[in-house]
């Protein structure tokens, strides 16, 4: 359009210097005088060039403008309740119900921020049939999962090494809490129906699908005859099916995974395999747990050129474990995008962007006393050093950051940008 603007404006001029005397007329470059037709023949003449140009303007202009919907994630890792917390909890509420507030206040913001927020509840909720319990068999009041609602957490994945802690009734009960709330709740379920009830939602137009499965239940097992049914890790034929029913009904897929070796930030050469083959079968973003401390995030490229965001262990989000390492985690962020508009095809694709890893840090005193979350860029060295961990573990502040540097591409954690001298 610019050409043809330029053509008009030529043509303008040559126009009106035809009024001008005969020796001031425009001459061409051999000094043959030009006519006022032959100057409007040459400068209107369009080349077959500037007319396709023209044309393919002209059709860009006309052509729709491709409409995207965007949600953002925060996930985070296992949500492990020792009675140290929801001990500080009751103390906090003047020893009547639970009040979880210190303990994740550092972090409220970044959950409630993002659209939806992902968390491993790793500590069965009995729905206060069962009085609360610590390791190595788990049992936390509902006013923790009525927290962890009040600050913004939307989809809860139960399938872990702790989810028969409390055996059938245990499970019966936790499931009763969950169906109370306005929660996405995967992983567990009452039987084959509501197992193939597969969890969706639906954000900014685009719809989700949640799974969650777990490579462990600490030696326990559902009884024979049991209708209750736990997601199972080690069950890759079933995980792959499911996976593909979902993406029959969803635009995204989303799995949970526990699995890998406890205190180990080395992922197996099966768990990249199995990774791997739930990519191809449709799952679009993988969240790892259980090892109990991060382990790398990846990328995986698939056969059509789309990706499976995977991380395969974002650590723990709260405890108050007595190793280090054990008490750096993250909070993994990241935006799916999808094109929504009237002209948008069925086999458009999410687009996994923005991903970051936010690191956090659980602190706790002497005595496993005050147990809170910090994000790391508001960790100082002076509050390292304090650590209660100190005395049983090796902790501190360039400690922190040597485990990210090994375990997490710097593609995804920036630690410069945190690290005070």
């Amino acid at each position: 359009m610019k050409k043809l603007l330029n053509i008009i404006i030529s043509a303008a001029l040559v126009l009106g210097m035809t009024s001008c005397k005969a020796d001031e007329q425009p001459q061409n470059a051999n000094g043959t005088v030009v006519t006022e037709a032959s100057s409007v023949s040459e400068t209107t003449e369009t080349s077959p060039a500037e007319t396709t140009a023209e044309t393919t303007a002209t059709a860009a202009e006309t052509e729709p403008v491709p409409e995207y919907s965007t949600v953002s994630f925060a996930a985070v890792g296992d949500n492990l309740i020792h009675s140290s917390i929801y001990k500080q909890a009751n103390e906090r509420a003047g020893g009547e119900g639970y009040d979880f507030t210190y303990a994740y206040e550092n972090i409220v913001k970044i959950i409630r921020s993002a659209d939806v927020a992902v968390i491993n509840q790793e500590t069965l909720i009995c729905n206060d049939v069962f009085e609360p319990s610590t390791y190595p068999m788990f049992n936390s009041p509902t006013a923790l999962g009525d927290h962890m609602l009040d600050i913004g957490f939307d989809v809860f994945t139960i399938a872990n090494n702790h989810t028969l802690d409390k055996g059938t009734d245990g499970l019966s009960a936790c499931l009763d809490y969950w169906d109370s709330k306005d929660a996405v709740v995967c992983g567990a379920y009452r039987n084959a129906e509501d197992r193939d009830n597969i969890r969706t939602a639906e954000f900014e137009g685009i719809t989700f699908s949640f799974l969650s499965y777990t490579e462990s239940l600490n030696g326990l097992y559902l009884p024979q005859g049991s209708p209750l049914i736990i997601g199972d890790s080690n069950d890759v034929d079933t995980m792959i099916s499911e996976i593909k029913k979902a993406k029959e009904i969803s635009d995204v897929c989303i799995v949970a995974l526990h699995w890998g070796v406890e205190n180990s930030d080395i992922i197996s050469d099966w768990q990249r395999n199995v990774a791997k083959q739930l990519s191809e079968a449709g799952a679009d973003i993988i969240i790892g747990n259980h090892p109990h401390v991060l382990r790398d995030i990846e990328e995986i490229e698939r056969e059509d050129g789309t990706i499976t965001l995977c991380a395969y262990s974002l650590g723990n989000f709260i405890s108050a474990q007595s190793v280090g390492q054990n008490l750096i985690g993250g909070i993994l962020e990241f935006d799916v995008s999808l094109r929504t508009d009237e002209n948008a095809a069925e086999a458009d694709k999410p687009i996994i962007g923005n991903i970051e890893l936010t690191p956090i840090v659980t602190h706790y005193e002497g005595s496993y006393k005050n147990v809170r979350i910090y994000k790391l860029s508001d960790y100082t060295r002076d509050l390292a050093e304090s650590h209660g961990v100190n005395s049983m573990s090796r902790f501190g502040y360039d400690y922190i950051f040597d485990i990210l540097k090994k375990n997490i591409n710097e593609k995804y954690c920036d630690t410069e940008k945190y690290y005070k001298k």
